[in-house]
């Protein structure tokens, strides 16, 4: 019966795509018809305003109301659809990679995907991602998954906030938030789609329509989506003697000494290189929108694959098998209902997160484990979302915001290895049990639990003549981690038209998922069980603040410049340590008195400085529309490394020197060039498993080298509704390292990012 359903799954999903791109044409002809050929849009026009050139651009994420991003005393940054569109942006970290200091990692792990540091945090734990004002990361997963499955490519606007905004969004809004906002529009009828091909067996394609019906007020809106990506094989295989060698990774040892590495049970190749076959990466995304009047629904369906190998050594995980992978199902289903009056403005989220891991993903061992190394993982959540916002305009200088929200999940966090395929019948949704007894772990690693979170806050937005305030609050309540206060001033002072200067303060809190606080690993031996990471769920939040000054300059109509000055500490980070093992809850184990698990480091901190200056100026050379972009960032700091393992006088992960420079132009009217250069320092690891003087005598990598890459795309408009383009990534072909997949013992000396790797591909765009 479940290989009928998962048939008539993808049969459906095949149908639908078919369908999409029915409609595409019927609104193509359509539009023919009936648009005035000069309302239509035109991808590049000069028309159409950038961040760069007005000052009214409105923002929604960093005060849940409208407010114009320069009225607002943080940093703010706005990614429009033109934008978006013109520089070919598919997944949330394309988009993240040309943004003020966030550095990214593509690919990241096979956990987590792609993944980016923000404010030198890892921003896929860290960081608050929305897609229409409501959080899609599921409760359960270690840190945000992300990939081309988000609606990027269909966004009217993406919204970056940066800093601490926990005091109106809650746990995780610590590094900043992300806002995707998908696209409306006023036309009757418009269309969009793109189709790529690359090296390495990519292929991208996505299609988006939408329009109207209806007449004065009763107006029904509409959109539907869809985009499906592949990449065959991840172009990350280079320097293999220096990387993928299995004996440069002397820290994980087979149990009998006189083994050599390369002669475990399932490894394959030879003592200096493994085998090596296509690592493939893939993401899908269909979606539907509906408005009417003030009422919004939208259900998006996501898949994400990618091998599980990545980033990880070859001594322990195996790379020879490219179905070997991490695979994971996101629906969600969001409904809002806005309604305003003369001063009083309310909005109504009313949410469903459902999240499954595929339940054939897995982790290939090369040791004498599972089915020829093969073990399995499952991991599922539920999350029902509902938040009531309500803002009070008492004069047009004074508003009071504040709402009440309220969480309810289900979690089975992340299972124990398994011999074979999790059967996900055994689970229901908000279950807190499952019928599920292994003959030699028993129910160890299987931890269905329920839990929810209340929370309200309140803010007040105040302008007195020059200045701007803003001050709030929230209170959190969660079932398992108890209660959180956490506030957020801000204040702007206009000096004149071009100049202003602003400071905020801000604390937020990291409710740990339950992906650390259940982590469950034993394996069974010749003497009993050896547990090696056991559940431990007295961890608690980590607590976070922030200041940042800043300082806003528009010398030219069309040159804009913010220095931005910050200083952060993360306090109480979660981290795995040593714990004495029960022998009445884990029986049977082998003579060993601890385990690992997750647990807070009352002493540990992470402190950051970092400044930033950002330059953008826009159509310098009107002869040929050059825009330019220049983001220096500047970051020292220092931490107390968890396990006493003492201070380091850096901070894991951030280099000293992140530099961004992007520029384009049109040398032709039908033709635009755009350049995209990164310059990284050296940045240290994020795994310390002794002392940092101690590192290097027993052979751990402390740094991580520093790099230089360059992306060229160039855009050639055929007429009015279609492009084409060529995008060359890492033209140079640099071989350099990400952020570290784990931070684990078992991550790679350095992460391999892609090398050169080259797009063609074709754009289509109707209003």
């Amino acid at each position: 019966m479940k290989k009928y359903s998962i048939f008539l799954f993808f049969y459906i999903c095949d149908m639908f795509q078919k369908f999409l791109c029915f409609l595409l044409l019927f609104a193509s002809a359509y539009s023919f018809a009936q648009v005035d050929e000069q309302e239509m849009f035109r991808l590049g026009e000069n028309d159409i305003k950038t961040e760069t050139e007005s000052e009214r651009i409105e923002v929604v994420s960093a005060s849940r109301s409208e407010k114009l991003r320069d009225d607002l005393p943080v940093t703010v940054y706005v990614i429009s659809r033109e934008e978006i569109l013109k520089n070919g942006y598919t997944s949330l970290v394309d988009v993240l990679k040309d943004i003020p200091g966030i550095k990214v990692s593509q690919p990241g792990s096979g956990i987590e995907g792609e993944t980016f540091l923000m404010n030198g945090l890892f921003g896929n734990y860290y960081c608050k991602i929305l897609v229409d004002n409501i959080p899609f990361r599921p409760s359960v997963v270690s840190g945000m998954p992300i990939g081309d499955q988000l609606p990027v490519r269909q966004a009217e606007r993406i919204e970056i906030i940066y800093g601490p905004a926990a005091a109106i969004y809650g746990a995780d809004a610590i590094s900043g938030v992300i806002n995707i906002i998908t696209n409306t529009s006023e036309r009757p009828v418009w269309a969009q789609a793109d189709i790529t091909v690359g090296g390495n067996d990519n292929y991208y394609m996505d299609v988006m329509i939408g329009g109207k019906v209806g007449k004065n007020k009763n107006v029904l809106k509409y959109n539907f989506y869809g985009s499906y990506s592949t990449r065959g094989d991840m172009n990350v295989k280079y320097d293999i003697e220096n990387l993928y060698n299995p004996s440069l990774y002397p820290f994980i040892k087979p149990t009998n000494d006189t083994v050599n590495y390369y002669q475990a049970p399932f490894y394959k190749g030879d003592s200096l290189s493994p085998t090596l076959n296509s690592l493939p990466q893939s993401s899908r995304l269909i979606g539907f929108g509906l408005k009417y009047r003030g009422l919004k629904f939208n259900y998006t369906h996501s898949l994400r694959n990618s091998h599980s190998s990545i980033g990880q050594a070859t001594n322990l995980y195996a790379y020879y098998d490219p179905l070997n992978y991490w695979g994971e199902q996101i629906d969600r289903y969001s409904l809002d209902y806005s309604k305003s009056w003369k001063k009083l403005a309310s909005t109504t989220y009313l949410s469903y997160l459902h999240y499954r891991l595929d339940n054939n993903s897995t982790f290939r061992l090369i040791y004498d484990i599972g089915d020829n190394g093969r073990v399995f993982k499952y991991t599922a959540s539920d999350d029902i979302n509902f938040e009531e916002i309500l803002t009070y305009n008492f004069t047009t200088n004074l508003e009071i915001s504040g709402g009440f929200s309220f969480q309810y999940t289900g979690n089975l966090p992340v299972t124990n290895d398994l011999r074979e395929p999790f059967d996900t019948d055994l689970y229901s949704p908000f279950s807190e049990s499952v019928n599920y007894n292994d003959t030699v772990f028993g129910n160890f690693g299987l931890n269905p639990t329920t839990f929810n979170n209340v929370a309200g806050f309140l803010q007040l937005y105040y302008r007195l003549r020059k200045f701007i305030f803003i001050a709030g609050g929230r209170y959190d309540h969660h079932s398992i981690y108890g209660s959180s206060i956490n506030p957020r001033i801000g204040i702007l002072f206009n000096a004149t038209k071009k100049l202003s200067f602003r400071s905020s303060y801000g604390e937020g809190f990291r409710a740990p998922s339950l992906y650390y606080t259940y982590k469950s690993v034993a394996y069974q031996t010749n003497n009993g069980i050896f547990y090696q990471t056991i559940p431990n769920p007295d961890v608690k939040p980590e607590q976070f603040r922030g200041i940042d000054f800043g300082i806003r300059y528009k010398p030219f109509k069309k040159v804009y410049v913010e220095l931005v000055t910050l200083y952060h500490q993360l306090d109480e980070k979660i981290t795995f340590s040593a714990k004495e093992i029960d022998h009445d809850l884990y029986p049977n184990s082998i003579d060993t008195m601890y385990a690992l698990a997750a647990i807070n480091d009352p002493y540990s901190k992470a402190e950051l400085f970092s400044s930033q200056l950002i330059v953008k100026a826009k159509n310098l050379i009107p002869k040929i529309d050059l825009n330019t972009d220049l983001f220096i960032t500047f970051s020292k700091g220092k931490e107390v490394l968890p396990n006493n393992l003492g201070k380091l006088k850096d901070y894991r992960n951030m280099p000293m020197w992140f530099v961004q420079f992007n520029f384009d132009f049109k040398p032709h009217p039908s033709w635009t060039i755009f350049i995209h250069n990164i310059y990284s320092s050296k940045s240290k690891k994020r795994f310390f498993p002794v002392e940092p003087q101690r590192m290097e005598e027993l052979g751990y990598a402390q740094e991580v080298k520093g790099y230089y890459t360059m992306d060229f795309l160039v855009r050639y408009k055929i007429n009015k509704n279609f492009q084409a383009f060529l995008d060359i990534k890492n033209i140079f072909n640099a071989k350099y390292g990400g952020i570290d997949a784990y931070g684990s013992n078992t991550d790679l000396i350095y992460n391999p990012q892609y090398g050169r790797y080259f797009e063609v591909g074709l754009s289509f765009r109707m209003e």
